[in-house]
């Protein structure tokens, strides 16, 4: 967004001044038309003496500064407009003009001021001095002035023309007509930047797609949109306030652990505080505070919106059903107060347990996501480089090692691979220290199993994981359930086709550009399959690469997202 000035141009009599002869207008028109017959666009210019004193003596009839003119005076002097003023007096009536800038001290803050000295037609005039001094906007009382302007002489870029009109003229139709300079005052001051308020359980320094979903989308529209960030202070080395990518992130304590998330009873508090302030609050979804915070929003009257990712699924057992229970409720009340709701595909939304009852205020929108190609290779990824130097083909998987991800059909399907395939590798990166589930442990046998060809390199930092995604050949989703995974649109933007189980969301790339395969879910024999299948295949897959660009494009995105929140 760029920050430069408009530059804006305002006509003198019957806009700067107000000027009551100007009702007239319409029927002069009429008069010249129809009875004189004189050409549509062709002024007349007074030669003789007695001529220039009429002419004198009808612009006396611009008696006063007209309301709006110091509004719009006062945005010259912000620096916020450069503003020019353009009026086809002729030359005779020079020394009126310039009585007249005095008066409103115009030279103080105007960045040029303009009259007909060659006599020229006024709406030639006009035309010639706002292609000259390229004007974002112009302010004109006369419409077959703006009619011109609008229509045959096509300035060299777009320019809005507002038009002061007349009560005689009120039935025109025009999309930037306006009664009086005030309204067009009000149109030209700055827009402020809509403020908004995400809440989430998580956030930056804590990087689960979760939180770097919120993060990638603060630093999207940073310059746009004011952002504040209301979080639970997980580690209690963070600080309970700082800025970040330029929105001011604000933290609590919190209570007690529940399930993944901190529970922080402390922040219903902060938001009492907060929410009056902003125009938007943003709720990033799962949100263990999600109905509190929806009942506040409601109740300040701001804006409630809400960005879900993916519905709570815990591994089996009586506490976690009653969490996931209490969890849709809270969330379904959230969804029932929120004007909007969304997540990243309508894929996923339709079996949402939550979403679904709600798709009449659903919009499907994809967050913005970043792939930086790396520098250098960090030392702990060496050995993979080694690999691909010696011909193997990596596989990589990343993510919590919980149940839901997957990675158990993902072993059982290593051991079911062809001779042929004895040169894949299997890469993780992720973390295998998961306090609410004990996956992991559970699976050692089959890990154990598949060790010669499967490289854990743990949790990676931002850095190393570009370095991951741009050493290996592809990304293997074999999740049970998963949103829209965050590592799998990484990946496809760092270049690597991905292998991913045919779930709602999850799929949702490889279906709409083909860059990549789908398997079925819980099938370690046709994911063995499709792992032969894209090694063979990788050419042809690497030919959809630009549609998984475009559908993954950020400033496309940000921008929908944008309009969705200041709508």
């Amino acid at each position: 967004m760029s920050d430069k000035p408009l530059k804006v141009g305002l006509d003198l009599d019957g806009v700067i001044l107000y000027n009551p002869a100007r009702i007239v207008r319409p029927i002069v028109y009429f008069i010249k038309k129809f009875i004189l017959h004189k050409k549509r666009f062709q002024f007349y210019v007074p030669k003789s003496p007695l001529e220039k004193l009429l002419w004198h003596i009808f612009h006396m009839s611009s008696i006063f500064v007209a309301p709006g003119f110091e509004e719009i005076a006062q945005l010259a002097k912000d620096k916020k407009i450069e503003l020019y003023i353009i009026t086809a007096r002729y030359s005779f009536l020079k020394n009126d003009f310039e009585r007249w800038l005095d008066k409103i001290d115009a030279k103080q803050y105007l960045s040029g001021w303009f009259y007909n000295k060659d006599d020229e037609q006024p709406y030639a005039f006009k035309e010639r001095m706002i292609k000259h001094l390229d004007l974002d906007v112009f302010v004109e009382d006369n419409w077959d002035i703006v009619k011109h302007i609008t229509t045959l002489g096509k300035p060299k870029k777009s320019i809005t023309v507002y038009w002061l009109y007349n009560i005689l003229d009120k039935g025109i139709s025009y999309e930037f007509k306006k009664p009086t300079l005030k309204h067009v005052a009000k149109a030209l001051q700055p827009k402020r930047k809509t403020r908004v308020l995400i809440a989430t359980d998580y956030f930056y320094p804590h990087w689960t797609g979760i939180a770097k979903a919120m993060y990638n989308l603060i630093k999207e529209l940073r310059n746009t949109i004011d952002f504040s960030v209301l979080t639970v202070r997980f580690d209690n080395k963070l600080k309970y306030y700082e800025k970040v990518e330029g929105a001011s992130v604000y933290r609590t304590d919190y209570a007690f652990p529940l399930s993944r998330s901190k529970y922080s009873l402390s922040m219903i508090w902060k938001a009492i505080t907060l929410i009056p302030s902003h125009d938007v609050v943003l709720i990033n979804s799962p949100c263990s505070n999600i109905l509190l915070l929806a009942l506040l929003t409601k109740l300040y009257g701001k804006k409630l919106v809400i960005f879900h990712q993916g519905d709570l699924i815990l591994p089996r057992g009586l506490k976690n059903r009653v969490i996931e229970y209490i969890f849709d409720v809270c969330t379904y009340i959230g969804f029932a107060l929120a004007h909007k709701v969304s997540t990243y595909t309508q894929d996923y939304a339709i079996q949402s347990r939550v979403i679904k009852p709600f798709m009449d205020k659903f919009t499907p929108l994809l967050m913005p996501f970043y792939c930086d190609k790396p520098t250098t290779i960090p030392p702990a990824l060496k050995p993979l480089e080694k690999l691909k130097e010696q011909g193997h083909t990596l596989y990589g998987f990343a993510g919590r090692f919980v149940e839901e991800k997957g990675f158990d059909t993902l072993f059982d399907a290593i051991t079911l691979l062809d001779t042929d395939m004895q040169n894949a590798r299997f890469v993780y990166a992720g973390s295998t220290d998961i306090p609410y589930e004990n996956f992991y442990a559970d699976n050692l046998p089959k890990l154990e199993a598949v060790k010669d060809r499967v490289i854990n390199l743990g949790l990676l930092s931002e850095e190393d994981l570009n370095a991951f995604y741009s050493l290996i050949d592809f990304i293997v989703i074999p999740s049970r359930s998963d949103c829209f995974p965050l590592v799998q649109a990484e990946a496809c933007k760092a270049g690597k086709p991905s292998i991913v189980t045919d779930i709602p969301g999850a799929r949702v790339i490889v279906k709409t550009t083909g860059f990549g395969v789908i398997c079925r879910q819980d099938d370690p024999k046709d994911l063995a399959l499709k792992l032969k299948q894209a090694a063979h295949t990788r050419k042809e897959l690497m030919k959809k690469y630009d549609d998984v660009l475009n559908l993954l494009d950020n400033s496309a995105n940000a921008e929908k997202i944008r309009a969705y929140l200041e709508d």
